[in-house]
């Protein structure tokens, strides 16, 4: 077995060497083979192997071998030293580097301070090489069950940093880190979806406009809602699904890309009466709104709004009785919502001058020209008790919330 004096005459016989290290193969043999000894040999190693690696190219495997095994060392300070040494023999070995950030990666599951001295090794290691250390974490990190969470928080955290401060700022790079995220998206969680969006957002390229193929973002969000799991529109999570989708499509959207992907499939999937009518009067309100911003913002093509238009009708014939005074209660943050997005297909009579459309526009302007009476006169009363709990103020509030309904209703189907 290799001793400690053994290890420092190698150590001095190559250091005395010179530009003639190279040719004291022997020495930096029993260096490697002290991995395998004491404590004290191991914690000579782990010091000594990346000190000459670039003199013995013939030896780099045996080196990285023995350096891999001094990562796993039970004794932390010779664990800990073995981890922060990985990045030095990648810059004297470019070619193993893809081998070493897989097990900096794998070590990614370590605890408390080993954690901290991998990732930051693995930074180390992304800002010397970032396209292979990227493609290893999106390759084997992401893909890893027991890696997996680990591994995201290493890219939102870390890798974010060396993009933002600049120690990565290779736009081709940038390009590479995007397109890798784009690959995963599909098969991720809903939270993983959102952080990634996120951070694709705010890369030097989305922001300059020059991720022409963004617009893919939005097709990826689609893909996401119908991923791994079927569509069950009796599924919350589902429902989940689509308004992550459509919440992460927004800005998107505000950048003048269509929305004509996620708006067909609502009309696929969603609008149609047998589909909605299995949804929570809660979810209906939700996906509404978000069918109706997506409207809005989404520049959405005169094809997809003749797709939507009559499922839209069918809709608010199905939510609105026929007569102001039926029984059948009415909810108005859904109206709210169909009769916005109804107003926005002005432009084809046929689908608004239907019969039982315009019944309901009848009914609804009558009704809500009655209410908004009531409701100015309810938060007259409401406003002039004194003092006010926090009971009373949250009754204000909602009074005022049903208010701006009743009156956005009144003033869209006086438009229609």
């Amino acid at each position: 077995m290799t001793d400690l004096d053994t290890i420092y005459n190698a150590y001095n016989e190559i250091t005395d060497a010179g530009a003639n290290a190279p040719q004291h193969v022997e020495a930096y043999s029993q260096i490697i083979a002290g991995a395998q000894g004491t404590e004290g040999t191991k914690r000579l190693a782990a010091q000594f192997i990346p000190t000459f690696f670039k003199h013995f190219p013939d030896l780099h495997l045996r080196a990285i071998d023995g350096i891999f095994d001094l990562c796993e060392d039970l004794l932390p300070v010779v664990r800990q030293a073995a981890i922060k040494c990985l990045p030095s023999l990648c810059k004297d070995g470019p070619q193993h580097t893809i081998k070493i950030a897989d097990v900096l990666c794998q070590l990614l599951q370590l605890d408390d301070e080993d954690l901290v001295i991998v990732q930051g090794a693995l930074q180390t290691l992304l800002v010397q090489s970032p396209r292979e250390v990227l493609a290893v974490l999106f390759t084997q990190g992401i893909k890893g069950i027991e890696l997996r969470d680990k591994t995201v928080a290493f890219i939102t955290n870390e890798v974010v940093t060396a993009f933002r401060t600049g120690l990565v700022a290779d736009p081709e790079i940038e390009l590479f880190f995007v397109d890798e995220m784009q690959k995963v998206m599909g098969s991720v969680s809903d939270n993983e979806l959102e952080a990634f969006a996120k951070i694709i957002m705010q890369t030097t390229l989305y922001k300059s406009g020059k991720l022409g193929g963004l617009a893919g973002l939005s097709h990826i969000y689609v893909n996401h809602i119908t991923s791994e799991v079927p569509w069950n529109i009796n599924n919350p999570d589902s429902i989940k699904r689509v308004l992550v989708a459509g919440k992460l499509s927004m800005p998107l959207f505000q950048r003048n890309i269509s929305a004509d992907v996620l708006l067909e499939f609502f009309a696929i999937h969603i609008l149609p009466r047998k589909e909605f009518e299995q949804l929570t009067d809660k979810q209906r309100a939700h996906v509404l709104r978000l069918y109706t911003d997506s409207i809005a913002t989404g520049h959405p093509s005169l094809q997809v709004l003749n797709q939507a238009g009559g499922l839209l009708g069918d809709l608010l014939v199905m939510t609105v009785p026929a007569e102001q005074d039926s029984a059948t209660p009415v909810e108005f943050a859904q109206v709210e919502c169909l009769v916005l997005a109804l107003n926005l297909f002005t432009k084809d009579p046929d689908l608004l001058e239907r019969d039982d459309l315009v019944a309901r526009f009848r009914s609804l302007y009558n009704s809500t020209q009655i209410q908004l009476s009531s409701i100015k006169q309810a938060i007259k009363v409401a406003s002039s008790m004194a003092p006010q709990d926090a009971e009373q103020v949250a009754t204000i509030k909602t009074l005022t919330r049903t208010q701006t309904i009743h009156n956005n209703i009144h003033t869209l189907v006086k438009a229609c």
